[in-house]
């Protein structure tokens, strides 16, 4: 039961992020680029959090590999707000978006 559950849940995140990269990439918008810009980096940061926790306390490596996939996400925002060129931070967001979803399948 728990384990159909978390197949729905795992879905829905790859659903979610899909449909968020292609508004990002696809949209002509500012304004829904920069909403679906920072909806996509505290995604992000959510499923960072939810694979540092879900590790052992012994796994200290990975826990400190997530850890700094959140902070490149945060310094994308930084980078969104201070610069003019907007494609740096989609580039930071959407492959740390991806790498977390891998690792949240355990492919990596």
């Amino acid at each position: 039961m728990a384990l159909g559950v978390l197949l729905i849940l795992f879905i829905i995140t790859v659903v979610i992020s899909s449909l968020g990269v292609a508004f990002l990439l696809l949209s002509k918008n500012y304004i829904i680029k920069n909403i679906m810009f920072y909806i996509l980096s505290i995604f992000t940061i959510i499923i960072y959090i939810t694979y540092i926790t879900s590790l052992p306390t012994n796994f200290i490596l990975q826990q400190i590999i997530g850890w700094v996939f959140v902070l490149i996400n945060i310094a994308s925002i930084v980078i969104h707000k201070k610069t003019t060129k907007k494609y740096i931070p989609y580039i930071l967001t959407i492959s740390s978006l991806i790498f977390g979803i891998l690792k949240l399948f355990a492919f990596i």
